[in-house]
């Protein structure tokens, strides 16, 4: 008897462990395209029936440009119908059909503003002592008007006639004041005695096309400054060709590196479509 007990628990205690498995196998969400059926393989007892209220349609514009909609849902997974064990979420995706591409182009981005990377004097004054602003500040507003690019910066700080500007800048994320008398030069020009930048380039990787829009997209990561040693934030860009001189092959622990140029050409920043 007592060896039948020990048997009936082991058993009941398989049982258990086979349930748990099964349920906590289920993956949290799932991604289906539209057509593409659902298969869901639970153990005996486990049914799954759809929650009608949690339905939802989404209309979005996709990195393709072509505004489709996502379809989303809840199932529910019962135990023997009667107990909640587990919701799955299912979003349904228009089928979309891409070219994997690989190929190396030149990028060109730009800053959501003016990146300050550098101080220096003025006719041996500091314009900017006392402001508050550092190395790695973003300049996004002079006097209430937006800065978009080095340029606008310039004209800005040229028209001020040496009177006081009112800067407005971010920091990791916050935004902050500050004004600046600018110091006229022997050139007649007024400087604020920062360096600045609105632009980066590199070289990347184009990783799809899609052939009924032409349109293409590029798997990519954050870029950091080589003077602030922070990242950059990146409003806008283009692609240029590029000439690949080395490649140098990733292992564990160590990312792969490309080097290469990007080939002159001449490009104009669009500054608020002026420039």
């Amino acid at each position: 008897m007592k060896i039948l007990k020990r048997v009936l628990l082991i058993l009941f205690l398989l049982i258990i462990l086979i349930y748990v498995t099964n349920i906590t196998s289920m993956p949290d969400s799932v991604i289906l395209f539209k057509g593409e059926e659902l298969n869901l393989y639970t153990a005996f007892g486990i049914f799954v029936s759809e929650n009608l209220d949690s339905y939802e349609t989404i209309q979005t514009s996709s990195v393709i440009d072509n505004i489709d909609t996502i379809e989303k849902k809840k199932l529910s997974l019962k135990l023997f119908n009667i107990i909640d064990v587990k919701d799955i979420e299912v979003n349904t995706i228009p089928q979309t059909t891409v070219i994997p591409l690989g190929n190396s182009v030149g990028l060109k981005l730009y800053t959501s503003g003016v990146l300050v990377v550098g101080m220096t004097e003025i006719e041996g004054q500091k314009p900017y002592e006392n402001s508050g602003i550092e190395e790695g500040d973003m300049i996004v507003e002079i006097n209430q008007e937006e800065v978009t690019c080095t340029a606008e910066l310039i004209e800005s700080v040229n028209n001020s006639d040496g009177e006081d500007l009112n800067i407005k800048y971010i920091r990791d994320g916050v935004e902050y004041v500050a004004n600046i008398e600018p110091i006229k030069t022997k050139n007649n020009e007024y400087k604020l005695g920062l360096w600045v930048r609105d632009g980066a380039a590199g070289i990347g990787t184009i990783t799809y096309y899609e052939p009924s829009t032409k349109k293409y997209a590029a798997l990519g990561h954050g870029i950091v400054d080589i003077d602030t040693d922070k990242l950059i934030n990146i409003s806008s860009g283009e692609l240029v060709t590029s000439k690949i001189s080395s490649i140098v092959k990733g292992k564990e622990g160590v990312p792969g590196e490309i080097k290469g140029s990007i080939i002159n050409r001449k490009i104009y920043r669009q500054c608020r479509d002026k420039y």
